[in-house]
């Protein structure tokens, strides 16, 4: 458990490699989110996973249930000095977490070897913004679970049972602090406006890799060949057929992401496109 300012946040670190994999989560997703991520490249990497603050067992330990965009990258350097304080770094995000992502890397360009940005967006496009509307709608008559139904509606009917039934308990056992966090992050998405506003992409000196579904409502594909001519060493990769859960929906997209990390040759599953 890592205390750092006003929150409390639960990490765990599978593998022993010099090497770091530290793994960003989206919004309301628990470290539990990267299971398979842990289980692929723990041999290869020593990979860092965590809760954000107001997220599953992290706490905030005082002011409000805002917690800012700066507060998410304060979090993520004070891990990698904790956990990870030497060692080439890969930063891994998932939706939301491609942004506090890209922040952290562009941040720190010198400290960011390698990132994989995974359904990444600009900003929120119009699918987006009827959801996070609706969102706001069901937490003022906290009708919690409904939020589930939102999110596999609008954009999970691609996912298997077993992940839709996760989503559905965790909307089913949400607390009031986290349906708090929660609201605070749908005003900030629509508030932020776009990435670019707030992050120099030009100052990622990573090797990046996007990658986004075809089939993913609530991104507009135009913003990863936006990003991909920011960021100065970035390839994407755009796949058929998938839609924003991406490895849960294919899951032979994670040989995609192991040529990428490990420059293994892996026969791919999605064409390398840019």
């Amino acid at each position: 458990m890592l205390q750092h300012g006003r929150f409390e946040i639960p990490f765990r670190v599978y593998g022993d490699h010099p090497n770091v994999l530290l793994c960003v989560s989206g919004v309301l997703q628990t470290m539990a989110v990267w299971r398979s991520i842990t289980r692929r490249f723990a041999p290869h990497f020593r990979v860092i996973v965590f809760d954000m603050p107001g997220v599953g067992r992290s706490r905030i330990l005082s002011g409000d249930a805002h917690v800012t965009v700066e507060e998410q990258l304060e979090v993520v350097d004070a891990l990698l000095k904790n956990a990870a304080p030497y060692g080439e770094l890969t930063l891994a995000g998932s939706s939301w977490g491609t942004a506090i992502a890209a922040g952290y890397a562009a941040r720190e360009p010198d400290a960011v070897q390698q990132l994989v940005l995974s359904s990444f967006g600009m900003k929120p496009n119009a699918v987006m913004e009827h959801i996070v509307a609706h969102a706001q709608q069901l937490y003022e008559t906290r009708d919690y679970a409904a939020g589930a139904d939102l999110i596999i509606d609008m954009f999970g009917q691609q996912i298997g049972p077993s992940y839709k039934r996760q989503i559905t308990a965790q909307f089913a056992n949400l607390s009031d602090d986290s349906a708090d966090v929660f609201y605070q992050h749908c005003r900030n998405i629509l508030t932020l406006g776009q990435l670019q506003d707030t992050v120099d992409l030009s100052r990622i000196r990573a090797r990046t890799l996007i990658v986004n579904g075809a089939e993913d409502r609530i991104i507009d594909l135009d913003d990863m060949w936006i990003a991909e001519r920011m960021i100065p060493r970035c390839e994407c990769l755009l796949v058929d057929g998938v839609g924003h859960f991406l490895h849960f929906e294919r899951p032979e997209l994670l040989d995609d992401y192991e040529t990428f990390m490990l420059g293994h040759t892996a026969q791919p599953v999605a064409e390398q496109v840019g």
